[in-house]
C-alpha cells in the first residue's frame, strides 16, 4: 500500500512537471489545424522558426501560421509602419495574437507582424561556434599566380564571459615575386556586468613578410556596450584605451599610446541562410596627432548546407601618421565550413 501511494505522488509529479514545461513552452496553430511545441526564434522573410525537442529546428511559411503564443518578450517590428517594439504574444482568434505592449492589450492580424527576434538568453552551459574560411587560386598563363587565404574565427560563450579568438593567412605568389604574404592573430574577452555593458580586454598581433611595416600589435582594455543581440541580429561596440607597437623590416621600433572604437555587426538574412557582417577598429594615438589606424571587414557568407558556406569578403587595412605608412584591401572568397 505505501508503494502504491508513492508510485501515485511520483506519478502526479512528473505529470505536473510535464504540464509546467508545456505550460511554458511556446506554441504555433497552424490553418490546417496542426499545433507544435517548443521556443520560437525568429520570423524573418517570410520564415518563422520554431525550436523543437522532438525534430529540432523547424522552419513554417508565415502564411501557414494560424495564431501563436510565446511566454518570453519578442522584439516585433512592422516595416509598413516602422513599430518596432518589444512584446508578449498570446493566442486569440485564428489568425490574430493579443500584442502586451507598454502594460496595454491590442488584438492584432498575425499578418501585420512582418518580423521579431527573441532576445538570447544567457546560460552557464559552454556555447562554441565558429567558422573557417579558405579560398585558392592557381592561374597559369604568360605568368603563373598562386593565391592563398585562410580565415578562422571562433567563439565560446558561458555565463558571463565571451571569449573571442581568430587568425588569417594570406600569400599572393607571381612567378617567383611574392606580393602578398602576412598573417594575423587576435584574442579578446569580454565579461558582461549587466544585459547591455561588458568589459573588454583585447590583443592583436600582425606579421608581414612583405610591406615595409612588417609587425603590429595591438593591446587594449575599455567598457563596450551591446546595442541589441539577438537570434538574428547581432550589434557591439566598445572602447579601448591602450598601445600600439609597430616594428619595420629594419628592426626600428616605436611605441604609442592611444585609444580606439571597436564594432561587431552580424546579420542573419533569408532564414539564416545568408549572414552579413562587419568588424573592425579605428584608432588614433594620444601621444602623435598624426597617428591613424583602420582594420576593418565586410562580407556575405552564404549556407550551402548546414556546415559548408560559400563566402565573399574585402579587408581594409591602414595605418598612417608613421614613417612607413600601410595601406592594403585584400578581397577574398571561397568555400568555408561552421558550426
Amino acid at each position: 500500500m505505501r508503494c502504491a501511494t508513492l508510485l501515485t505522488r511520483l506519478l502526479v509529479i512528473f505529470c505536473c512537471a510535464g504540464w509546467a514545461e508545456q505550460a511554458a513552452a511556446d506554441t504555433v496553430w497552424l490553418t490546417n489545424g496542426d499545433r507544435l511545441t517548443g521556443t520560437i526564434r525568429y520570423l524573418s522573410d517570410g520564415k518563422l522558426a520554431i525550436e523543437t525537442h522532438y525534430a529540432g529546428t523547424v522552419t513554417l511559411a508565415w502564411n501557414a501560421v494560424s495564431t501563436l503564443a510565446s511566454d518570453n518578450p519578442v522584439n516585433v517590428e512592422n516595416k509598413k509602419t516602422g513599430e518596432h517594439y518589444q512584446v508578449r504574444l498570446s493566442s486569440s482568434d485564428p489568425g490574430y495574437v493579443w500584442v502586451e505592449r507598454n502594460e496595454q492589450e491590442q488584438q492584432v492580424s498575425v499578418r501585420r507582424i512582418d518580423e521579431f527576434m527573441k532576445a538570447k538568453v544567457r546560460s552557464d552551459q559552454l556555447a562554441w561556434t565558429g567558422n573557417i574560411d579558405a579560398g585558392v587560386k592557381v592561374k597559369k598563363a604568360s605568368t603563373k599566380t598562386d593565391d592563398y587565404s585562410f580565415a578562422l574565427n571562433t567563439k565560446l560563450n558561458k555565463g558571463k564571459w565571451r571569449h573571442d579568438i581568430g587568425a588569417t593567412y594570406n600569400r599572393e605568389q607571381e612567378n617567383a615575386s611574392v606580393n602578398t604574404d602576412n598573417y594575423s592573430l587576435r584574442y579578446a574577452f569580454d565579461y558582461l556586468v549587466s544585459e547591455q555593458f561588458f568589459w573588454q580586454t583585447r590583443a592583436t598581433y600582425k606579421r608581414d613578410w612583405v610591406e615595409n611595416l612588417s609587425r603590429q600589435a595591438l593591446l587594449g582594455t575599455g567598457p563596450g556596450y551591446q546595442l541589441w543581440d539577438t537570434e538574428l541580429s547581432a550589434f557591439s561596440l566598445s572602447v579601448l584605451g591602450g598601445a600600439f607597437e609597430y616594428g619595420y623590416s629594419d628592426d626600428r621600433e616605436e611605441r604609442h599610446f592611444g585609444g580606439s572604437l571597436r564594432w561587431n555587426y552580424q546579420r542573419y538574412l533569408l532564414g539564416k541562410s545568408v549572414t552579413l557582417y562587419s568588424n573592425g577598429d579605428v584608432g588614433h594615438s594620444l601621444d602623435d596627432d598624426g597617428v591613424f589606424m583602420l582594420d576593418a571587414e565586410v562580407g556575405l557568407r552564404y549556407s550551402l548546407t548546414s556546415w559548408s558556406t560559400l563566402h565573399l569578403g574585402y579587408h581594409r587595412n591602414l595605418v598612417s601618421g608613421i614613417p612607413d605608412t600601410l595601406n592594403e584591401g585584400i578581397f577574398s572568397t571561397g568555400l568555408g565550413l561552421k558550426w
